[in-house]
């Protein structure tokens, strides 16, 4: 075993060639539209396989939950929704397993295969290893605007926000939730970097800091990229957003990568179209991780 339950998968190595990753993850749903919870669910399942710096997945299977009262068509519609994307990513979704549950679950497990030697860990930033994310935050707040809209009281508790950055905070954030991270994958085949981790619930900060104790070193933030109007949702909701401990969902991907190589990270993400921000620098530590005072937030 490579690694086991301290990772974003586990890896198994089978021959000198081939490394066998697994992951497993579901929740209960964030959205109301079926379709798009199970895009969101898919991208949230592949992600740690694409961490991991793996974008060949050999198998998906999902798993579903939902009472009893639940409209079948809502069902089928994640599934739908989870089927399509595994589809898009060339993610073959073989079967899985459906049960009654008082609340609904979706979600699924995940099997990866790569080069034993291509495979990126949590662990391994070093000292002068500049940080890069691949996605904005700040899907918490924007998220819980979704659902306050959708209350009989909602728009009066958003009425000092205007409309239009709530919808962009709303938008921003399905679209980054829906977005998968397998292109990250294929440029970390290509550029050497020497750690990665997705970001999802335990937020930018909890994430970098499993990254830094694995490490042994410290890590800076002196940037925050985040979805437009989430910052005045923060103040509303009282999210830790600026804190960089707000909870995200199929978040992007932190990169630690030494300096030489930044240029050719960044280059590689942007023939991609993917989204990329420079977000702070690795230094020499024992595990610890810290926002700058007069840290730089820009909305995007």
């Amino acid at each position: 075993m490579l690694a086991g339950p301290w990772e974003n998968a586990s890896v198994v190595k089978v021959n000198e060639d081939v490394a066998v990753l697994n992951t497993l993850d579901f929740f209960t749903p964030i959205v109301d539209e079926p379709e798009i919870q199970g895009r969101i669910a898919a991208s949230n399942v592949t992600s740690d396989i694409y961490a991991m710096a793996v974008p060949k997945i050999v198998t998906v299977l999902s798993i579903m939950a939902f009472p009893e009262n639940m409209p079948n068509e809502l069902a089928v519609g994640m599934l739908k929704g989870f089927a399509d994307f595994c589809r898009e990513m060339d993610a073959p979704l073989l079967g899985g397993h459906t049960i009654r549950n008082p609340w609904p679950i979706i979600g699924g497990a995940a099997t990866g295969a790569g080069h034993p030697k291509k495979i990126m860990y949590t662990r391994g930033s070093k000292p002068g290893d500049k940080l890069v994310l691949t996605k904005p935050l700040g899907v918490q707040p924007a998220m819980a605007a979704y659902r306050m809209r959708k209350e009989e009281d909602g728009l009066e508790f958003l009425q000092d926000i205007p409309e239009d950055l709530v919808e962009a905070a709303v938008s921003g954030a399905i679209e980054l939730m829906t977005t998968s991270n397998k292109p990250v994958a294929e440029v970390m085949q290509q550029i050497p970097v020497h750690a990665a981790t997705d970001i999802t619930g335990f937020g930018l900060k909890g994430h970098a800091e499993n990254m830094a104790k694995l490490s042994d070193v410290d890590i800076i933030f002196d940037c925050l990229p985040v979805l437009r109007g989430t910052p005045a949702l923060t103040d509303l909701f009282g999210y830790p957003l600026m804190e960089g401990e707000a909870a995200e969902t199929a978040g992007g991907m932190l990169i630690a990568v030494a300096e030489k190589d930044l240029n050719d990270l960044l280059d590689a993400l942007e023939k991609r179209k993917v989204r990329h921000f420079e977000v702070g620098y690795v230094k020499e530590g024992s595990g610890n991780v810290k926002v700058a005072e007069k840290v730089k937030v820009i909305e995007v």
